[in-house]
């Protein structure tokens, strides 16, 4: 969901500077690392977060010319690549994959099964967890090895799964999902039955998780897990996806209902589930519910929505409510966010630190926090913000619809 891409000429034109003065020694075999910054050009201009793609490419020499080695998940990085070399008449073997590797282009799909999957950063259990997905939670499935998926998230982020917690899709079946009848469990937590007595669970379930529906009647829906197994839903714990409207629910008042409801859910670095929250993942889960979609950290989210002054003098004036606050520090005259809270007005804010807890600026506060006043950096509205990268209606995003 990166905002619009220039074609390749284009980006083409931005590094094609330096390939110029490399390109121009290939003949005479000149070593591969003269090259070694004109291919971190073009990645930083394709790929200028790695958390959200991978960009790992390098051109080595050999008795018999250059090699092209690496991968990509962006197919326009490649082809920026080959094409400028081509055009410099280097000559060269191409051996950068573009992702998703063989064995998966006819596979490249998959959803969540779990109520809440980890996402890690590399492939291992014992590795950092970055973030989390919920069960019928669309992913885009790259590279597999062993009993692990390097998954990208709707939100563009990526990280590795295990993969008894993805069932896979190909193309087709992402096509039916995608126009399936689906309901959005809207209860804090609760259980998926084997059927209408209500007597035996088969799955636990949390806000956020989507399952296609296959029956309904007043005590309430028959459902289609992602994994195929049947169960029941009672009326009154989830909502018809397609009722999942920002125009509709995105209010500050829901915003404030939503934060609150979470009151007391305890920190956890990488979470973005009723299992435990990260700052950045409590106001991604929130806003969730309410029918958008933002990006992961807290960082990404501060280069989204409507830029509000950071002067604390004007705090809480120019502020409404459910506008994300951010906090951090400057690193050499400019702002870094490394947190997120939302604010819920009359001066106070609501916030996932230790746990989802509301504090003030306000030094005449009971729950005055001196460390976030003295951190503040400003506030972005989402509320009234154009549908981009960072702010996206579910609605309105492809993987969904």
């Amino acid at each position: 969901m990166r905002t619009g891409r220039p074609d390749i000429a284009g980006r083409a034109l931005v590094i094609s500077f330096v390939i110029l003065i490399t390109a121009g020694c290939a003949r005479k075999k000149v070593a591969a690392p003269d090259f070694s910054h004109a291919i971190d050009s073009i990645g930083i201009v394709w790929v200028p977060d790695l958390r959200e793609g991978i960009f790992e490419a390098e051109l080595t020499s050999s008795e018999s010319g250059f090699v092209l080695k690496g991968e990509t998940t962006v197919p326009e990085a490649k082809e920026a690549i080959t094409a400028i070399l081509e055009q410099e008449g280097v000559t060269f073997h191409d051996s950068l994959t573009v992702l998703p590797e063989a064995g998966l282009e006819a596979n490249p799909w998959g959803l969540v099964t779990v109520s809440v999957c980890n996402i890690r950063f590399t492939s291992s259990y014992d590795a950092e967890m970055v973030s989390q997905a919920v069960m019928g939670t669309p992913v885009k499935i790259f590279k597999q090895i062993g009993g692990w998926l390097l998954v990208q998230t709707p939100d563009m982020y990526l990280g590795w799964v295990d993969s008894d917690a993805i069932a896979v899709k190909s193309i087709e079946e992402h096509r039916l999902w995608k126009s399936s009848e689906r309901l959005l469990y809207s209860e804090k937590t609760g259980d998926v039955f084997s059927d209408r007595s209500m007597k035996k669970p088969i799955s636990d379930i949390v806000a956020g998780c989507i399952v296609e529906i296959a029956g309904s009647g007043s005590m309430g829906f028959d459902v289609g897990l992602p994994d195929g197994r049947a169960g029941f839903i009672p009326a009154g714990r989830a909502i018809r996806l397609e009722n999942l409207s920002a125009g509709e629910l995105l209010t500050p008042e829901n915003l404030v209902s939503s934060a609150e409801s979470f009151m007391g859910i305890p920190y956890l670095w990488g979470g973005t589930s009723l299992k435990g929250f990260d700052c950045s993942g409590f106001v991604k889960t929130v806003y969730y519910l309410n029918g958008v979609i933002l990006d992961r950290d807290a960082s990404q989210q501060f280069q989204n929505g409507i830029r509000i002054r950071a002067r604390r003098e004007s705090f809480p004036d120019s502020l409404q409510t459910g506008d994300l606050m951010f906090f951090g520090s400057s690193q050499r005259g400019r702002p870094r966010a490394t947190h997120v809270g939302m604010y819920i007005g009359n001066g106070e804010f609501i916030h996932c630190s230790g746990m989802v807890k509301v504090n003030s600026l306000d030094s005449t506060r009971a729950n005055f926090s001196r460390s976030r006043r003295d951190s503040y950096l400003g506030a972005r509205r989402m509320i009234g913000t154009p549908s981009v990268k960072g702010a996206m209606p579910l609605l309105q995003h492809e993987w969904y619809f």
